[in-house]
């Protein structure tokens, strides 16, 4: 027979499991209830930044609504908001954005942004921007990559992204950083908005052997004088290594990558405002593209 001291021990036991099972529903509630107003929140604010874009007014600075926002909460305000544009478009490919660190520091994030292109801003051959359809046009000489083989997973190093890759290409980004407040702008805010992503010109694909990305140089003109010089380290210190942080970065928000997106890495050089005139982006045996702002 059990002593009173082990029956009383044993009541004690049974008492503590109870009061700690009761606890584990009450966290699990509260975690339910602190999430689901989490999500509430993303949604809500994926709304305002589609009503803004439906309406052609100036991106909101969600940041001033909600200070509390982290990385992880604006990319998943950026997803909601993808999504519900995708009732209508499709997905083009994924983007980096700033890739240096003075980008970085200026708007108080620690590592690269990254956003969704669409179908819809993709332009090729003789192009002809229309200021008019931005409400700050934005200019950036890039490098891209064209995926050839699907990307369910997160990849291990560049030389299997390499195995991923059937192209690459000189691009230009043409980003609108129309925010109705840019002085108090956040990283935050320019990751919820989907990197400011509005349209970008493809040049000539070229096969992936033989070209050294990082040694790619470019020079952009406007009206024959010089305005930006730019090369391919200037995104991550390394396009391999800056398209591998973009492609693992898009499979954590729950991307997939399919065979004819366009990956694109970031500026080279500076990221300028986009002036009316005709533009030459010589990136040496690498390609041109030549494009008018109007």
């Amino acid at each position: 027979m059990l002593g009173r001291n082990h029956v009383n021990r044993w009541k004690n036991e049974v008492k503590d499991m109870k009061s700690m099972k009761k606890l584990s529903i009450v966290a699990f509630v509260l975690f339910v209830a602190v999430a689901s107003t989490t999500w509430a929140q993303v949604v809500d604010l994926a709304d305002v930044l589609i009503k803004a874009h439906d309406e052609g007014q100036p991106i909101p600075v969600l940041s001033l609504q909600h200070p509390a926002m982290d990385v992880e909460m604006a990319y998943g305000v950026q997803k909601a908001y993808v999504e519900k544009r995708l009732s209508k478009e499709k997905i083009a490919g994924f983007k980096a954005g700033l890739t240096s660190e003075g980008g970085q520091n200026m708007f108080g994030v620690d590592a690269p942004l990254a956003g969704v292109l669409f179908e819809s801003g993709k332009l090729m051959g003789d192009v002809t921007v229309d200021k008019g359809m931005f409400t700050q046009l934005m200019l950036e000489t890039e490098i891209g990559f064209v995926i050839g083989k699907a990307i369910p997973q997160s990849l291990k190093n560049m030389a299997e992204l390499q195995q991923h890759i059937k192209a690459v290409m000189p691009v230009i980004e043409l980003p609108d950083l129309g925010f109705a407040d840019m002085k108090q702008l956040k990283g935050v805010d320019i990751i919820a908005a989907n990197v400011a992503a509005k349209q970008f010109i493809l040049g000539q694909e070229k096969a992936v052997e033989g070209i050294e990305l990082n040694a790619v140089m470019v020079s952009l003109s406007l009206d024959d004088q010089g305005v930006n010089i730019g090369k391919g380290t200037d995104a991550l210190g390394d396009q391999w290594q800056a398209a591998l942080w973009l492609v693992n970065t898009m499979i954590e928000q729950g991307w997939k990558l399919e065979p004819g997106h366009i990956v694109i890495t970031g500026a080279l050089g500076k990221m300028l405002p986009g002036k009316p005139g005709k533009y030459v982006a010589d990136y040496g045996s690498f390609g041109k593209i030549a494009f008018e702002i109007k």
